[in-house]
């Protein structure tokens, strides 16, 4: 039997097979080489997406951008700024400096014992344009003592135009032992506008032990508004210990009879589990469609 060879390829010429021998396929190695490039490009992904990333958050997707200063960004990092620096960054034209400045400043022990920095916060808690500034200085003056601290506390509470600041100044205002600042508490349960703030001034005012502090919160029970409501049931738990129903009468009762209504202060009761806490399930349509007419369970708890 001859063989014959053409240009690379051997055939048989007699009896034999009418096949090439089997060669390496171009197109094995376009794919395995394919597969291996993408092994290797798959172990750079991470580095990419995080230098993709980096470099967008620094330069903008478009648009003109401010200039990033990283000689001075890497020199912040690695050497934080001192506190005086941070009290000069507070006069910043970009609100979320400000805003970092004050919650770093007030974290210096020795600092909050400077008059100037007191006087700055209550300056930027009253004046500042930005909402978030200002309870950034609000946050500051819950740990900071002066005697402009708590008017000014009782100021932001009641003129601020931000809920969410004015709730802040709520939850700074219990951390002063102040008659002042109980009755800025007492007043903003009752009379403000917003259901966040009123949340705020309730839990307050059980940090305060004190008869005016609890007669509020007994009052504040019968509130229409649910969540102020079950706060101020919640804070007379917690300042008396009693298991009290949700009713003015029996909390005004408590407070006029026992010698010592904060002797179990801190150590409430176990919340009871009502009709809203319980798994419900309805029998059929006839329940389904009397449901929709009754009162919420929270509703009737409260009554």
């Amino acid at each position: 039997m001859k063989r014959r060879k053409r240009a690379g390829k051997t055939t048989l010429v007699r009896g034999g097979s009418p096949y090439p021998p089997r060669t390496k396929c171009r197109a094995c190695d376009s794919a395995a080489g394919t597969e291996t490039r993408r092994a290797q490009s798959g172990s750079r992904l991470p580095g990419l997406l995080m230098a993709a990333v980096l470099t967008l958050l620094l330069a903008g997707c478009e648009g003109p951008q401010p200039k990033v200063d990283m000689k001075g960004w890497i020199k912040d990092l690695v050497f934080p700024p001192s506190t005086s620096e941070q009290v000069i960054a507070v006069q910043s034209p970009q609100a979320d400096r400000r805003r970092e400045a004050l919650q770093t400043i007030v974290e210096d022990k020795k600092a909050r014992q400077v008059p100037s920095v007191v006087k700055l916060y209550c300056l930027v808690a009253r004046t500042d344009t930005d909402p978030m500034v200002r309870s950034a200085a609000v946050g500051g003056l819950a740990v900071l003592e002066g005697e402009e601290v708590v008017p000014t506390l009782c100021n932001v509470l009641e003129t601020d135009k931000d809920p969410y600041v004015r709730a802040d100044a709520a939850a700074a205002l219990a951390r002063h032992d102040d008659p002042a600042a109980l009755e800025a508490l007492i007043d903003a349960v009752a009379s403000d506008g917003n259901t966040d703030v009123r949340i705020a001034a309730a839990e307050g005012l059980r940090q305060f032990r004190d008869k005016r502090a609890a007669a509020a919160l007994a009052k504040a029970v019968a509130y229409d508004d649910v969540a102020v409501a079950r706060n101020a049931w919640l804070g007379l738990r917690y300042m008396t210990g009693q298991d009290l129903p949700r009713q003015t009468e029996a909390w005004d009762q408590f407070l006029a009879s026992a010698e010592d209504p904060f002797a179990d202060y801190g150590d409430p009761p176990p919340v009871p589990k009502g009709e809203s806490q319980r798994p419900h399930f309805t029998r059929g349509i006839t329940d389904f469609v009397r449901s929709l007419f009754e009162k919420d369970p929270l509703e009737k708890e409260l009554e």
